[in-house]
């Protein structure tokens, strides 16, 4: 009888039965567990918060080296006001209930640096960078686990406009959605001093060395570029803002070196082009046949100043991040760099870090040399003959002539049709290599270009044109094998040249037969992979620029390969 008295007095209301202990002691208990808990909950979240600002974090003066570091960076402070503090990238969190349980954890997890602070295990600059790469570890591999929820806050795949992208991010972005990658596996040390390269086994090498010590599989699958002496490669780095041609050239007037410099490593090299030029005469006079060039499409296209880079640093993952990528994924270097030529170019010009080892290509910066040039590109045949013609603005020219015969000297080269492996990724950058003279590896200063592995009778080849501005001089019809030669082909080689107000147009003119030895047919139904460099302002050797790897057919559309033209017949 008394329980149900109970009942029927707690059924008459809440409060009530508050004001009666004995009677609802259960409501009671639940009640107060559950506000308790608000409370405690409270308490933990607001100590949490606390522990969170980036205040407290440096109150272990440990703490303030890394942050020292995020304030250079874009994640500290940009265009648009945005900014990021300790707990944004090292505790998860969002408005996922979960969250707070990945909170707690990584409180457990950062109190390891706590300790280590107490213990005085990196409580000093010098023994916080002995222990930097273990930590670093230690973060990468906990992002890894969380598909990088940090990164992930504020980074979408699905919400990035790649129409506002660079061409290098749009291709790493959908690779790594197809390969199932997360923000972490390519984006190590973008706040804090990078170590990621000490992974590998010790400092990332760069030159020579990382050929010996990761030795590129073939260099036909190699990326390398048109040079008519020798050349480098296109690197890959942290991309400045998008450049006009004119504040690329502002940029890099300001480099300290003169041009007399800069042409020491050449004086052997000049010799010896000169013992080795000699040059025959074009198989038919006249001039280039007049075209309608106004019907061609035409191509805009950057050859950028490639420095010494060569096909070996290009290729070796320690130096060139993307190198695994045109390897294993066969991706044309101009697929990620055709948009950002010209901030490679102004990089290595202007003696700047390049590449994920930090590797200066040009240690000796000519003064005032711009580090890109736009050309337009355009081609065409008749049937039996085809017409590439180029046209640019040229850079002011300096005082210092290399070549004084010789304002401008353009040169393209062009395999047989996936005769020369790897070429489909790098044009002719496989003829250019680190042990070629005036190159920093540089053993022979006669050595000239050369493609590794070459069969002149299988087709192994790159075909070689160049004209040449001086008064009287021939075009140059030659190849390159096991070595540069710059005579001997038979492809009724015609080529013009002259300037047109403020800009420069070279046209060549070449029998599509071929014809001689060191000439590839020009046919229908093959692929022909080629790239050009363009000798501006008397220079000579490597101090020129290059293109990109490219690729052409006649009369075939292939709109699903960037790097592709499409030569009509006109």
């Amino acid at each position: 009888m008394a329980d149900e008295t109970q009942k029927a007095e707690c059924k008459e209301g809440f409060f009530k039965c508050l004001l009666n202990p004995p009677k609802c002691s259960l409501l009671r208990m639940i009640v107060i567990g559950v506000l308790g808990g608000i409370f405690i909950w409270g308490g933990l979240n607001t100590g949490m918060e606390y522990t969170n600002r980036t205040e407290f974090c440096l109150s272990c003066h440990t703490m303030k080296t890394p942050y020292e570091e995020l304030k250079k960076t874009v994640h500290y402070s940009n265009r648009t006001g945005t900014s990021v503090g300790c707990a944004d990238c090292h505790v998860a969190s969002s408005k996922e209930p979960f969250d707070y349980a990945r909170k707690l954890t990584q409180k457990v997890f950062a109190s390891k640096d706590v300790i280590g602070e107490i213990l005085g295990t990196i409580d000093t600059p010098e023994k916080f960078e002995a222990h930097r790469l273990t930590m670093a570890k230690r973060v990468w591999a906990h992002m890894k686990e969380t598909d990088s929820k940090e990164c992930r806050n504020c980074h979408k795949f699905d919400k990035m406009d790649t129409t506002k992208q660079k061409d290098r991010s749009v291709v790493k972005h959908e690779g790594a959605v197809m390969d199932g990658k997360t923000c972490i596996d390519c984006h190590k040390g973008i706040a804090h001093k990078p170590v990621h390269h000490l992974l590998e086994g010790g400092q990332a090498p760069t030159g020579a060395a990382a050929a010996s010590t990761s030795p590129p599989p073939a260099p036909a699958e190699t990326p390398t570029a048109p040079k008519s002496d020798t050349v480098g490669a296109p690197p890959v780095a942290a991309k400045p803002a998008s450049a006009a041609p004119a504040a690329a050239a502002a940029v890099v007037a300001a480099a300290p070196v003169a041009v007399a410099e800069a042409s020491k490593p050449v004086a052997k090299a000049e010799a010896a082009e000169k013992s080795e030029a000699k040059i025959a005469p074009a198989a038919a006079g006249g001039s280039v046949k007049a075209m309608d060039w106004s019907k061609v499409p035409t191509r805009q296209i950057k050859v950028f100043y490639p420095g010494q880079a060569g096909l070996e640093w290009v290729m070796n993952k320690a130096d060139h991040s993307s190198a695994a990528d045109i390897i294993d994924k066969k991706r044309a270097c101009a697929k990620c760099h055709e948009g950002d030529a010209n901030e490679v170019g102004a990089a290595i010009v202007a003696g700047k870090p390049v590449g994920v080892s930090k590797t200066v290509m040009e240690p000796n910066p000519p003064a005032g040399k711009v580090g890109f040039v736009p050309m337009t590109f355009q081609a065409t045949h008749d049937g039996s003959k085809i017409y590439f013609r180029f046209e640019w603005v040229p850079p002011k020219n300096g005082d210092k002539k290399l070549d004084p015969k010789n304002e401008v000297k353009l040169t393209m080269m062009f395999d047989g049709g996936g005769t020369v492996d790897g070429s489909e990724l790098n044009g002719c950058w496989s003829t250019c290599h680190v042990d070629l003279r005036t190159m920093k590896d540089a053993k022979d200063d006669k050595k000239t270009k050369y493609i590794t592995g070459a069969d002149l009778a299988g087709g192994k080849f790159m075909d070689l044109i160049q004209y040449r501005s001086g008064k009287g001089l021939s075009p140059v019809d030659g190849w390159v094998d096991s070595e540069r030669h710059m005579d001997g082909g038979k492809s009724q080689l015609k080529a013009e040249g002259k300037k047109e107000g403020n800009k420069w147009v070279v046209i060549f003119e070449r029998s599509m037969a071929g014809g001689g030895k060191g000439d590839h047919a020009i046919v229908a139904d093959k692929v022909y992979n080629f790239g050009f460099a363009l000798h501006e302002d008397y220079t000579n050797a490597r101090f020129h620029y290059v293109s990109l790897g490219y690729q052409f057919g006649l009369d075939k559309p292939n709109p699903g390969v960037k790097n592709y033209i499409d030569v009509q017949k006109q």
